[in-house]
């Protein structure tokens, strides 16, 4: 006689990891950071133009104008790779607020998590007016309109996308602070200290555009997207409790 025995087996259920986003969004901070950062020095683009000693405040306006069409290429490239990693941002903190064990209180976690994402969310729709209102300036001032009007037109959507930058950064600082404060105390003490730091570059970011500090600013999207985003991204993707989750079957 045989004898057949029944042993219970645990059967891996895959599910789509976003610990994928997490090193994806990473990637496309940091091409993105960098290539704008070229840009914005004169390396990849021609600088803007020196004004002419007798140039009347039109002709100063309409030469910088036809030399910020020159730029507006380069500009929809790496402003659609960061819009990529904002996304892929939105996508591991809500998934790190919402991954069990990964915090003593979930509620706050998941608060944080959403005020990321949205703020993640609000960055890439002032980014999508941005670029839209820049094509509009672009062609505005390459055909036969007023140069006041394109100039006024211009500092219209440039102020509009910088509220929508200044939110979206206090948004993610507060996100950023309030998974830092719901993790586990047994949650790796560099992960959360790169959270808080994270938070902090955000808030400060935020604050640069509140004071209208267009240099301060530029400064700190770089220093975030080429080293301060990247990292929390990295260090999240492989502790963030991106796991597969396993199921039993007898």
């Amino acid at each position: 006689m045989d004898t057949q025995t029944v042993e219970q087996v645990r059967v891996t259920h895959t599910r789509f990891s976003p610990a994928v986003a997490a090193y994806g969004g990473a990637v496309a901070f940091v091409l993105a950071a960098a290539w704008f950062w070229l840009a914005d020095q004169g390396v990849t683009v021609a600088r803007p133009p020196a004004t002419q000693t007798g140039a009347s405040s039109q002709q100063a306006m309409r030469s910088y104008y036809h030399w910020l069409v020159t730029t507006l290429p380069q500009e929809r490239y790496y402003t659609a790779i960061a819009i990529a990693g904002f996304a892929c941002l939105a996508v591991a903190a809500i998934f790190t607020g919402t991954s069990p064990g990964r915090s003593r209180s979930r509620l706050p976690a998941t608060i944080g998590g959403t005020l990321i994402g949205t703020g993640s969310l609000l960055w890439i729709v002032g980014s999508v007016v941005e670029l839209g209102g820049h094509r509009a300036v672009g062609l505005m001032a390459t055909h036969a309109n007023p140069i006041e009007t394109t100039n006024s037109i211009a500092f219209t959507i440039d102020t509009i996308g910088e509220a929508f930058s200044l939110a979206a950064f206090a948004l993610i600082g507060a996100g950023m602070l309030a998974l830092a404060g719901a993790s586990n105390r047994s949650a790796r003490r560099g992960w959360l200290a790169c959270t808080v730091v994270t938070a902090v570059a955000s808030l400060v970011t935020a604050v640069a555009y509140g004071t209208g500090n267009d240099d301060f600013s530029d400064l700190m999207l770089f220093i975030g997207g080429i080293v301060i985003l990247p990292a929390w991204l990295i260090w999240t993707g492989r502790v963030g409790g991106f796991q597969q989750e396993p199921r039993s079957v007898s």
